[in-house]
């Protein structure tokens, strides 16, 4: 039997906890002036949570496609018929 090798671009991954690591950041807010704490697992935050509430992650966009041509009817001065 023959094979070959194929690039697979998709594939599934089977559910699964992830343990991250989170710190909580004292800071002044930098919309209300208010001393505020945040818990975070990325960089410093630089609002509070009642100025920038949290968001969900964003999914990626899907690529645009290019429009199609659309048929057009030319009138000519000559007859063809």
């Amino acid at each position: 039997m023959a094979s070959k090798y194929v690039d697979v671009h998709e594939y599934t991954v089977r559910a699964h906890k992830r343990l991250i690591q989170t710190r909580v950041f004292h800071f002044v807010c930098k919309e209300c002036n208010q001393t505020t704490k945040r818990e975070t697992y990325g960089p410093r935050p630089l609002y509070c949570e009642s100025c920038r509430p949290p968001q969900a992650p964003r999914k990626s966009l899907q690529p645009s496609q290019k429009a199609k041509p659309r048929p057009m009817t030319y009138k000519s001065d000559t007859d063809l018929g």
